[in-house]
């Protein structure tokens, strides 16, 4: 005869069945509370700040070019390529939407859209009231501040203080001016001027900005490139990569072989960094330009120990 469970052991049984599905279930939002949130960024600079800060992008625009474009820091191996900057890929985007998506004025057309699928927050360093430094800094901890890296960001903030202050020291006393371009195509380059990282730079170090024009929102002027022959005593700062086709064309060019500074040998070519991104942008600019400036001193006084 199969033995039958008293009222009392069954209601135990049950409670404690309860009990036991109730501690699941709160180990499980435990452990998704503990998780780090899901960010997908549409804008690189905010990309390579968040990476900076010890934060894996669920998902970024158009990972190639960032790659080409903006090099450091790497997107992890994980991170989700997302579609072009001003093009997000929805579909993607909807089958298993980030926590939070990170985007800027540039892109804010899509903002009602992505907004029916995630939250979407707006994160800036230039269409702000502030100069680009003071606007990365307020970027870079807003970031921090929705990631939980405070810490990560002031001493990110620390070490690009640290950084400008060495390339002050550095360049002090550089004499020879600096176009600091990037080429859009064989005839055409961006000069850089003021309102942007490079400004910061010429300002902050004894760097001479050879470019003194008006520039755009951006920082820079779209110009023909014998337009820097004007300062002819001038060194060319040519900020990789090139658009497709320019370095061959550069070489039949006969516009850019004589320019004065490529004449004179005074042509200076560094990796890619993002002239718009933010500190660890800046950081990698201002040692550059600190190697350029202290190989053309070397240069110069090379050539003055062979005068007799």
């Amino acid at each position: 005869m199969p033995r039958v469970r008293s009222f009392p052991a069954l209601l135990a049984l049950a409670i404690a069945v309860l009990l036991g599905m109730s501690t699941a279930q709160a180990d499980a939002q435990a452990d998704a509370d503990s998780k780090p949130p899901r960010i997908a960024a549409a804008n690189w600079t905010v990309v390579e700040t968040l990476i900076a800060l010890g934060v894996e992008p669920y998902a970024v625009s158009d990972i190639p070019n960032y790659n080409a474009w903006v090099k450091a820091p790497a997107v992890p191996d994980s991170t989700l390529d997302m579609g072009l900057r001003n093009e997000p890929n929805l579909e993607l985007l909807a089958q298993d939407p980030p926590d939070l998506l990170m985007t800027s004025a540039l892109f804010s057309r899509d903002n009602a859209r992505l907004e029916r699928l995630m939250p979407v927050r707006m994160i800036d360093n230039f269409y702000t009231d502030r100069p680009y430094y003071e606007a990365t800094l307020a970027m870079t901890r807003e970031i921090a501040r929705l990631t939980g890296r405070q810490p990560q960001a002031e001493a990110l903030i620390a070490e690009t203080d640290a950084v400008l202050a060495h390339a002050a020291r550095a360049l002090r006393g550089a004499k020879t001016p600096l176009y600091l371009v990037q080429f859009s195509d064989a005839q055409h380059v961006r000069v850089f001027g003021q309102g942007n990282m490079v400004g910061t730079l010429f300002s902050r170090t004894g760097l001479t900005n050879a470019w003194a024009g008006p520039t755009n929102a951006w920082g820079y002027a779209s110009i023909p490139i014998d337009r820097l022959a004007e300062r002819p005593e001038a060194r060319i700062v040519v900020i990789k990569p090139y658009p497709r086709g320019v370095e061959e064309a550069l070489g039949n060019n006969q516009i850019w072989r004589h320019l004065p500074a490529v004449r004179a040998g005074r042509v200076s070519f560094i990796d890619p960094v993002w002239p718009y991104g933010g500190l660890v942008s800046l950081q990698r600019l201002a040692r550059s330009l600190v190697d350029v400036a202290t190989a053309d001193t070397s240069r110069a006084s090379s050539v003055e120990d062979q005068v007799p």
